[in-house]
Parts: C-alpha cells; sequence; structure tokens
C-alpha cells in the first residue's frame, strides 16, 4: 500500500538483507515503547514509525494514521499482516518520502544502529513538516554503568550490534543543527540492587525496577534517553 508521501517513483531500497526473512522476535514489552508512547503527540497525523519491528510500537499508541518502515522484510511483512501498512527499506540511505510530507516520526532503538546517523537526521527534518514532531529513543553510553564498564577495560555495551554511541551534549548537538528542538523527555534508568532484590522475591527474571530521571541528571543516570523533539517553523 502507497502511503501519503511516498515518491512513486522511488522505490525502497534493495539490499540483500531485504530478500531474507530474517526478523527479530515480538516483544512488545520492551520499556522504550511504553516511554515513547507515553510521547506521542495528542494528534499524531501522517506519522512514520521507522525501524518498526513488527508494528509494536504501532499497536500499542492505538491511533489512526501510523505505518511503519523496517530494514528487514520480515518484519515489515509482520507489521503489515498485524494490520499496520508497512514497507522496507534501508536507513543508511535516502527515504522514499516527499519533502515535508509527514507530521511525525518516531525513532525508538535505531538511530545507534545506523552508521551515517547524521544522514539519516538531514533525511528526517527533509521529509518531516515544519512544525512536526520527533519521537526519539536511544542508549546514553555515558550512563554510570558504561563508565565503569570504560575504567574497567570493556567495550561500549552492544558493540557490533550498535554502531554509533551517543552522549547527550552529542545527539542534541545533532538534532538541533538540523532545527529538532526538545520540547519533552521521558528519559529512564534501571535500579540494579531493587531490580535484583525483586527477581528474588520472586518477580521473574525478567523484572527491572526503572525510574524517570530529570533532565539535569539524564547525562549521568538515565540509561536511555527518551525525547520529543519539534521541528522549527522556520525550518523547510
Amino acid at each position: 500500500m502507497v502511503q501519503p508521501g511516498v515518491r512513486s517513483a522511488a522505490a525502497p531500497i534493495e539490499t540483500s538483507a531485504h530478500g531474507s526473512d530474517r526478523s527479530r522476535a515480538r516483544k512488545p514489552d520492551r520499556p522504550w515503547y511504553a516511554y515513547a508512547a507515553g510521547l506521542l503527540p495528542g494528534t499524531t497525523g501522517r506519522w512514520l514509525d521507522l525501524g518498526c519491528g513488527q508494528g509494536e510500537l504501532l499497536e500499542r499508541a492505538g491511533v489512526e494514521g501510523g505505518f511503519g518502515l523496517d530494514f528487514w522484510r520480515g518484519n515489515a511483512r509482520a507489521a503489515l499482516k498485524a494490520g499496520h501498512p508497512s514497507l522496507a527499506a534501508d536507513l543508511n540511505h535516502p527515504l522514499p518520502f516527499r519533502d515535508a510530507s509527514l507530521d511525525g516520526i518516531s525513532l525508538v532503538e535505531v538511530i545507534e544502529h545506523i552508521v551515517r546517523a547524521e544522514g539519516l537526521v538531514d533525511e528526517l527534518a527533509r521529509i518531516v513538516r515544519p512544525g512536526g514532531w520527533l519521537v526519539l529513543t536511544t542508549p546514553n553510553v555515558v550512563h554510570w554503568t558504561y563508565r565503569w564498564r570504560s575504567l574497567t577495560g570493556h567495550p561500549p555495551k552492544q558493540e557490533g550490534y550498535h554502531y554509533r554511541f551517543f552522549t547527550r551534549a552529542r545527539l542534541e548537538r545533532i538534532l538541533s543543527e538540523r532545527g529538532f528542538v526538545i520540547e519533552a523527555r521521558a528519559s529512564f534508568g534501571k535500579q540494579a540492587l531493587l531490580s535484583r532484590i525483586a527477581r528474588m522475591a520472586g518477580g521473574g527474571r525478567e523484572r527491572k525496577i526503572r525510574y524517570a530521571v530529570p533532565a539535569a541528571f539524564e547525562g549521568l543516570l538515565a540509561q536511555h534517553f527518551v525525547w520529543r523533539l519539534r521541528r522549527s517553523e522556520g525550518e523547510g
């Protein structure tokens, strides 16, 4: 299904990966979906979920106007089967949408996988209309536990699965240079000791205690940045 704003003359970029059936496991209870959904604007309009997986965030949002895009055809097919129009494309290349054709974009735990992250944000600025929104989440590479990993001689967590690593200042600069201004935050951290106690008390192996992190402490205590940004009205 062709969505409003999709370039009819520019099909999604094909790569060998698109032809595979590889897809990630469906896990709608991943914490960043809940935090990101809480920052979605009340009126989403024409909304694209980049790196949509199997449509977990689209499903959680429960609003009309959303559609998905994922690198893996298997994920895009699963999202489509779940009732969410979706397509496959490589986010390291130009996106198949017209300029200023979308009201908003969500980018949940995706930008750290993109080698050409700055180029992707250039594309977001191109296809989101002035005044449109962006909901973005990504790990904080200088969370205090990651600092400890570095001090003890370990590489960044998930290196090789993640290709880019962001501090708050670096990420905010990349976004602001392209006209995106932070207007709301829901960044969060995990309390390791309380999580371990909860699991010992029968809370299950996956039980984790999380907490909201105020903006002033994001750089140290947020394990994941969760931001809603607005594209400046003057950009375009």
